[in-house]
């Protein structure tokens, strides 16, 4: 009996889950296709009805985009980065984001995966780039580079004071990035208020004797006619 479209989707979306999740915990060395399909609750021969290799495996769980990219898309950036930043989540957040925990085994990876995650890494920054005008916007982009890096780092530091510092200090730092952009509109309207300003002339100066009197020195000229 033919399995149905239905459920050869769900399968592979199994399947999916099953080896992302290695693959984040395990690395792509450290994960073969047995543990995956036994995760899954399935054998090696179903694997081959959905995959032709590891390696495309490993790339198609890298362009699903686990992990920070997700959360970007679902939610408020300011929220997101407290989370994705935040010490006491730090551990789940790096095993949850294929961004900081695979960037080594992808670098050593297939074509296929390198692309993958450089795609992932364009719809982190353009979801960080919301409302600036340009998806691969520079403040953005250096937000991005500071809260992926500051997990990886983090992570990767037997120091927990230390991790907890770079957290802290990535946080703030994509805080100020990442501050709503001055409409170029107000920027110009203040500066020509200010022109405007400078280029009126000044009141002049009273006089002693009152308003539009005449200077001592003119009233005794006129006194000695």
């Amino acid at each position: 009996m033919p399995v149905s479209p239905a459920r050869k989707a769900r399968t592979r979306a199994e399947i999916l889950d099953h080896a992302a999740r290695l693959f984040r915990l395990r690395g792509h060395a450290g994960t073969n296709i047995d543990d995956i399909m036994l995760a899954a609750g399935l054998t090696r021969g179903a694997f081959y009805a959905h995959f032709s290799s590891k390696d495309d495996l490993f790339a198609e769980t890298i362009r699903i985009g686990y992990g920070l990219p997700a959360k970007l898309r679902a939610g408020e950036v300011e929220a997101v980065l407290d989370d994705y930043l935040d010490k006491d989540s730090l551990v789940a957040n790096a095993r949850a984001c294929a961004l900081a925990t695979l960037p080594g085994d992808v670098a050593r990876g297939p074509l296929a995966a390198q692309l993958a995650y450089a795609n992932q890494l364009h719809i982190a920054i353009g979801e960080l780039a919301r409302g600036r005008g340009r998806k691969l916007d520079a403040d953005a982009t250096a937000a991005a580079i500071l809260a992926i890096g500051a997990v990886i780092l983090a992570r990767a530091s037997g120091d927990r004071t230390l991790a907890d510092w770079l957290l802290r200090c990535a946080r703030r730092a994509t805080k100020t990035l990442l501050k709503p952009p001055v409409s170029r509109a107000r920027s110009k309207s203040k500066s020509r208020r200010k022109s405007a300003a400078a280029r009126r002339p000044k009141p002049a100066a009273r006089s002693r004797g009152g308003r539009g009197g005449a200077s001592p020195k003119a009233r005794s000229s006129g006194s000695r006619r």
